[in-house]
């Protein structure tokens, strides 16, 4: 693998610009001058584009909900990566081409936000269809407040529309509304996404913190590339503790080979703080329902000791991958 060119300075995420994607790029990067926020269309495009292109450095992705739960999608685009057959091989340990090299926290505060000005929560009784956009994570986070607004106005349909990203909710509101179907005055579009987001496009806050949960937060993953050999000052609001993400997969109806690896873990002392699955299929033998196991663990990178743990867990594992030792988020513990 040749190393890139990459100078460093360009970050992307899923776009357009004002997503809480964008917010936690700058949350990691921020502090770093001459840095270059670049959106992209998808998370797949996301990790296509910082694999296949050396002018792009790192990637900001969504890898968990503190209400939703995983980004399945995102999970799912490194399983697809480990089990790629083009990756790097040692032992039983698969090296793909993207490592992590940190994580953020960030506070997910909806709003129901109007594209043009004047529009108020009791004035939407007046409209005989409203249409609601927003990013299909997002309607499990406002499932509550969707029924007291559709409650509050009884002769009003309500569609809700998905769209890519909560920025890009904001445009098509815009766009949506000034279509002929809109000019009539009974249809109105709005959007739910960050406060952000409606200052950017110069669009108008009907309600705010519309979150059915207070705290809401996702965490994201920052990527690079294995090759670049890239190592930004990290942002201050990081712990000496580190977090590690293993993937793995297990020989085939083997009893007790998912507990033999976790014990690998506890004789080593390494507290496990999060464990999950997802399927695969084409595995041993091409049988379906076959599943890869994620852990995260933490780890003391004063402490040399992973050495040995990787070589009993590359004995126990048909495959394993670790996608990264990172410093641990102190927005973590909050």
């Amino acid at each position: 693998m040749t190393e890139s060119t990459s100078n460093g300075n360009t970050v992307i995420f899923l776009g357009p610009k004002g997503t809480y994607s964008h917010q936690a790029a700058l949350q990691q990067f921020g502090h770093l001058e001459g840095m270059d926020f670049t959106p992209a269309k998808s998370i797949p495009a996301c990790f296509d584009t910082l694999e296949t292109d050396p002018s792009v450095s790192y990637a900001a992705v969504p890898l968990e909900n503190s209400t939703n739960g995983q980004v399945v999608f995102c999970y799912d685009l490194l399983r697809d990566r480990m089990l790629d057959e083009s990756c790097a091989v040692e032992g039983h340990r698969i090296i793909p081409q993207l490592e992590i090299i940190g994580e953020q926290y960030v506070a997910i505060t909806h709003c129901l936000i109007s594209p043009i000005e004047g529009v108020s929560l009791d004035s939407l009784a007046s409209y005989k269809l409203v249409r609601v956009y927003s990013h299909p994570q997002v309607w499990g986070q406002v499932s509550k407040y969707m029924a007291q607004l559709k409650a509050r106005c009884p002769e009003t349909k309500f569609e809700t529309i998905d769209s890519s990203s909560t920025s890009d909710a904001v445009l098509k509101a815009i766009e949506r509304q000034q279509t002929e179907d809109s000019a009539a005055g009974d249809t109105l579009n709005l959007a739910i996404a960050g406060e952000v987001a409606a200052h950017l496009y110069n669009a108008f806050l009907v309600d705010t913190a519309i979150n059915d949960r207070l705290g809401n937060t996702t965490r994201f993953l920052i990527l690079k590339r294995v090759a670049d050999k890239l190592s930004p000052a990290p942002p201050a609001n990081v712990s000496n503790m580190h977090v590690n993400l293993l993937m793995f997969t297990l020989e085939l109806d083997d009893p007790g080979s998912l507990v033999d690896v976790l014990t690998v873990l506890k004789e080593h002392k390494l507290n496990m703080s999060s464990i999950s699955s997802r399927p695969y299929n084409g595995g041993q033998n091409g049988r379906k329902w076959q599943y890869i196991f994620y852990i995260e663990y933490d780890s003391d990178p004063a402490v040399n000791r992973m050495d040995a743990f990787y070589r009993e867990i590359n004995d126990k594992c048909v495959k394993w991958c670790l996608w990264g030792s990172f410093p641990r988020n102190q927005r973590y513990y909050q």
